[in-house]
């Protein structure tokens, strides 16, 4: 019996080996580094998308054919692509055609800029762009009259880098009714001078009252947005990523470029709901119809809370501590009650949807990962792997509950060293003591659940995995030096590109086909100059991409880019 099986075992491998010389591959990649979950390899071989040979150069040899593309690397690394699980890229590209400024910029440059644009601009034309960090003016400087005095005959609105918050002039509030007499929304604050008159800063849905009186990108600005923000993520080797905030606004976008073929990255894209939503309720019952091969429409984004700057508005389990607080019992904004929390995730969960949470402060974190533990009592552990998006603090004893629920972390890991946006607002707001585990990523891999990152781009100012990677690392600036942020929280080279791999694959629900270089998965793979392995850690971020692989098609490459820029 057993001679029987060995030799049905060898007769099957002379038919393999036969089918392989019949079917040559389409594209041999020879003498680089390749890593794979068995160590480094030189080779690997392609046919029709899908990985069937890695090794030596030998272990190609029988998949070597008259039409194959074979590509000497030269010593180049050869990876699989990375996963971006938190972008924002139609926000992304729309920002690169609007009236941006250097991330950090200071008052005069943002006036000179907003002049600059206000004079190419027709009278009554909206000028929109940004991004503005709080942490640059003095008190009391940042005011709608500071922007009337550059443009006075267009209505302006400016987003700050956390995009939580804008900033209008008096031609954009006068468009939208807004006077002393407006209330604050709930979950939004109207920031006011001391004589009680808005100062044109509005913070989290406050921001609802000038935005939806501004007009919409057309579809042709939002395709074109869409291609170029895309086009850079390629560019950096980002072949899966989670569309965070999926609306009316863009979600045919993304799913007609993905069916085109020309969105080529495999998408996630959460439609963003909150209670009293029929707009964020008809996009999840109609889904199906905008779903494509390579755009998933399976999750659902809830905003939880905002952001621990100067605003105060992440919701904390203690009250903010920052010198600029009037309130010494203000723990910030939790955005949505927990018994309609507890209904809606349940909800979802049971209809088989993905929940990405925006929760940054301890009090968010704690409410989110409450309201899946409550959606796991009456559903049962069937449901997805519910993702904690963000997670800037979280409380020690909430931190084993991820894993025991089963439900991933997401970090954002493009902060993680000193910048206006952390070293200076942050610290401000929640003071020393919670600086010390900010975005606390070593504690959660400790436990054993599944961590994963997102850049939040255009949240930040790069959606560069590899400045990520590296300061994941060395919680330090990209290059090394300085200051360190919370240092107990770093993790190895290994652990941060897992996290951008394996880890995220497996939340997109696409590991068995992505996420590693093996045979039988898809040819999802990334060549870089320099392996990153044979660098010192503070050149990561510096790692250059030479060509991006999706279904082995080549969809990006260094030597024929793409144009990769607005103008």
């Amino acid at each position: 019996m057993l001679k029987t099986i060995a030799g049905s075992v060898l007769a099957l491998s002379v038919i393999g080996s036969a089918a392989a010389a019949e079917a040559p591959a389409d594209t041999i990649l020879l003498n680089g580094d390749v890593r794979t979950p068995a160590g480094w390899v030189q080779a690997l071989a392609i046919r029709n998308g899908v990985i069937v040979a890695v090794g030596d150069a030998k272990a190609t040899d029988a998949f070597r054919g008259p039409n194959s593309v074979v590509v000497d690397l030269k010593g180049a690394a050869v990876l699989p692509g990375l996963h971006d699980m938190h972008v924002h890229s139609h926000f992304a590209g729309l920002e690169q055609f609007s009236c941006s400024f250097g991330y950090g910029a200071k008052p005069a440059a943002i006036a000179a800029r907003v002049k600059e644009c206000a004079k190419a601009a027709k009278p009554g034309d909206w000028i929109t762009g940004g991004n503005w960090v709080g942490a640059v003016f003095k008190k009391g400087e940042q005011t709608r009259a500071f922007l009337d005095k550059v443009a006075p005959n267009n209505p302006v609105v400016l987003s700050d880098e956390s995009h939580h918050s804008i900033w209008a002039n008096s031609k954009a509030l006068e468009l939208a009714g807004v006077t002393r007499d407006t209330k604050d929304p709930e979950g939004g604050i109207i920031d006011r001078d001391a004589k009680g008159n808005p100062t044109g800063v509005f913070r989290e849905l406050a921001t609802n009252l000038i935005e939806n009186i501004m007009p919409a990108p057309t579809e042709e600005m939002n395709r074109k947005a869409l291609m170029l923000s895309t086009a850079q993520m390629l560019s950096y080797g980002i072949t899966s990523y989670t569309e965070a905030t999926v609306r009316d606004s863009n979600m045919k976008t993304l799913s007609d470029l993905s069916g085109e073929g020309l969105l080529k990255q495999r998408v996630r894209g959460c439609i963003v709901w909150a209670p009293g939503d029929a707009m964020g309720e008809r996009l999840i019952e109609t889904r199906a119809n905008y779903a494509k091969p390579r755009f998933k429409t399976d999750c659902v984004k809830i905003f939880m809370d905002g952001v621990p700057l100067e605003s105060h508005t992440a919701a904390m389990l203690e009250p903010y501590k920052g010198v600029s607080n009037t309130d010494p019992t203000n723990k910030g904004i939790l955005l949505i009650p927990q018994p309609a929390l507890d209904a809606a995730v349940a909800k979802f969960d049971r209809m088989g949807l993905h929940v990405k949470f925006h929760a940054v402060g301890d009090g968010a974190v704690r409410s989110a990962i409450s309201a899946a533990e409550y959606a796991r009592k009456v559903n049962g552990w069937a449901g997805s792997a519910h993702d904690v998006g963000h997670t800037t603090f979280a409380d020690l004893t909430d931190i084993p509950r991820v894993r025991d629920l089963h439900l991933t972390w997401e970090f954002s890991p493009y902060i993680w060293y000193p910048t206006p946006i952390t070293d200076v607002d942050m610290r401000r707001a929640v003071g020393e003591e919670l600086m010390k585990r900010v975005i606390p990523i070593k504690d959660a891999l400790d436990t054993g659940a599944n961590v994963v990152a997102g850049s939040d781009w255009s949240v930040v100012p790069s959606v560069n995995p590899w400045l990520a990677i590296e300061t994941m690392v060395t919680r330090q600036a990209p290059g090394g030096g300085g200051t360190v942020i919370a240092p107990d929280e770093r993790v190895s080279l290994d652990d941060a590109f897992r996290i951008f791999t394996e880890n995220a694959a497996a939340l997109m629900g696409t590991r068995d086909i992505v996420g590693a270089i093996e045979p039988g998965m898809r040819a999802d793979i990334i060549v870089t100059e320099k392996n990153p392995w044979k660098v010192p850690v503070t050149e990561v971020h510096a790692t250059k991409v030479r060509m991006t692989f999706i279904d082995g098609e080549k969809v990006y490459d260094a030597e024929n880019p793409p144009k990769l820029t607005a103008n």
